[in-house]
C-alpha cells in the first residue's frame, strides 16, 4: 500500500507541470442542424450549449490538476432556471439572471470563466430577472426585491436603487442616445424610465389592451433607438418609440403561426429583424419590423433545438442568437446565417432574410 501511495504521489506531482490546454467551446455537431429544412437555404444553425462552467471547457493549469488528484475535481457551477441574458458590447461577457437559482451568471467567453453572483455583504439577490450591460456595469432586476442592483465585472456590489419606484422590475434595457436604462415593471404595467442612477424620468404605458398599453409585460429589447417589449398578457409584441408611442402591434393570442401564446424574451439581430420566445410554444418566431413572419424554429424536448420553458433572449454583434432554455436549465446558442447571394438591391435591413415560414429542422 506504501508503494502504491508513493507511486501516486510521483504521478500527482508530475502532472503539476502538464496542464490541459482550452478545448472549443463547441463541438462541431455532425450532422449540423438547421433551420428551414431542405430544400431551402438555411438561416439558422444550432451550435450548442452551456448547462454549467463544465461546458466552458477551460485550460486547466497544472497545479490544478494536481490539486484534483488529490481532493477530486471541484463541482461545476450549474445553471437551476436561466432567465434574462445580456451580452456585452465585445461579445465577451455574457451574463445569465438564474431567477430558480437567485444568482447571476458572469460567463467569459473568451478567458472561458464563470463568476457566480448570489449576494454581498451578508445579503442575497431574491429573483433576479432582468440583465444589461451599461459599459463594464451589469443592471440586474430583481422582481422579489423591487430593485436594481449594479455589480461590476468582477461580480462585486456597487450600488442599488428602485425600492420606492418599482413595483416587479423584470425585464431591462440600456439606450445609448439618451443614456436611459428602460425597466419593464410588470407588476405596474409599465415602462420605467430612469437614468442610470436610479432616478425616475418618466414612466410609459399603463394596464389595458390599446396600443401603448400593456397587461404583465414581461421583456424588452432595442435598436436604433426603438423599443421591443414583450406584452405577454396581451400575447403579442409592441414595437415602440423611445417616448412610448406605439408603432406597431406583432401577433394576438392563437396557436397559427405568427401568433402567441405565452411571448417573452425579445432581440434584434444585425439585420433588424426582430425575434421572439414564446415560452408556451417552445420556439423562437423570427419578423421583419412590418410584422410578416420569417420563419420560426424549436419544438418542445430535451434535444438539439428543443426548448423547454425558454424565457430570454439576447443576440451579439456576429448574431450569434443565445436563449435561454431554462426548464432545461441551459443556454442554447444558434446563429443566423445572412444571405450571400442576394444582390446589392436586396441588401436591406430587413430584406437579406428572405424564406418561408418554416418550423422544421433540416439534418445536414
Amino acid at each position: 500500500m506504501r508503494a502504491v501511495a508513493i507511486f501516486t504521489l510521483i504521478i500527482c506531482l508530475s502532472s503539476v507541470g502538464c496542464g490541459r490546454p482550452a478545448g472549443p467551446l463547441f463541438a462541431p455537431v455532425k450532422p449540423a442542424a438547421a433551420w428551414p429544412p431542405k430544400p431551402d437555404v438555411a438561416r439558422i444553425r444550432w451550435v450548442g450549449s452551456i448547462a454549467g462552467s463544465q461546458d466552458l471547457h477551460a485550460a486547466t493549469p497544472g497545479s490544478e490538476v494536481f490539486k484534483a488528484a488529490l481532493r477530486g475535481p471541484r463541482p461545476p457551477i450549474r445553471f437551476a432556471g436561466p432567465h434574462g441574458m445580456a451580452i456585452s458590447g465585445n461579445g465577451r461577457w455574457l451574463a445569465v439572471a438564474d431567477s430558480a437559482g437567485g444568482s447571476v451568471h458572469v460567463l467569459d467567453l473568451t478567458g472561458r470563466t464563470h463568476c457566480l453572483i448570489g449576494g454581498w455583504s451578508g445579503e442575497r439577490l431574491g429573483s433576479p430577472v432582468g440583465v444589461v450591460w451599461v459599459g463594464d456595469r451589469l443592471f440586474v432586476t430583481d422582481a422579489k426585491r423591487h430593485e436594481v442592483f449594479v455589480f461590476d465585472r468582477a461580480g462585486s456590489f456597487v450600488r442599488r436603487f428602485g425600492t420606492d419606484a418599482l413595483s416587479r422590475p423584470v425585464g431591462i434595457a440600456y439606450v445609448p442616445s439618451r443614456d436611459r436604462l428602460y425597466v419593464v415593471d410588470g407588476g405596474a404595467h409599465c415602462i420605467q424610465v430612469l437614468d442610470t442612477s436610479g432616478a425616475t424620468v418618466s414612466t410609459l404605458g399603463r394596464r389595458g389592451t390599446a396600443p401603448g398599453e400593456f397587461n404583465y409585460p414581461s421583456h424588452i429589447a432595442v435598436r436604433d433607438d426603438m423599443l421591443a417589449v414583450s406584452d405577454s398578457g396581451n400575447f403579442r409584441v409592441q414595437l415602440m418609440d423611445l417616448d412610448g408611442n406605439c408603432l406597431r402591434v406583432i401577433g394576438k393570442k392563437g396557436d397559427g403561426a405568427g401568433d402567441f401564446s405565452l411571448p417573452k424574451g425579445v432581440a434584434f439581430d444585425s439585420d433588424g429583424h426582430l425575434y421572439v420566445v414564446d415560452a408556451q410554444f417552445e420556439n423562437v418566431q423570427v419578423f421583419d419590423t412590418s410584422g410578416q413572419l420569417l420563419l420560426a424554429f424549436g419544438e418542445e424536448g430535451r434535444g438539439v433545438g428543443r426548448f423547454w420553458l425558454p424565457a430570454g433572449l439576447a443576440i451579439d454583434a456576429s448574431d450569434r442568437i443565445w436563449v435561454a432554455d431554462s426548464g432545461n436549465r441551459r443556454i442554447c446558442a444558434f446563429d443566423y446565417l445572412k444571405r450571400q447571394d442576394a444582390k446589392p438591391s436586396e441588401r436591406t435591413p430587413i430584406g437579406s432574410l428572405i424564406l418561408p415560414t418554416s418550423v422544421g429542422v433540416s439534418q445536414e
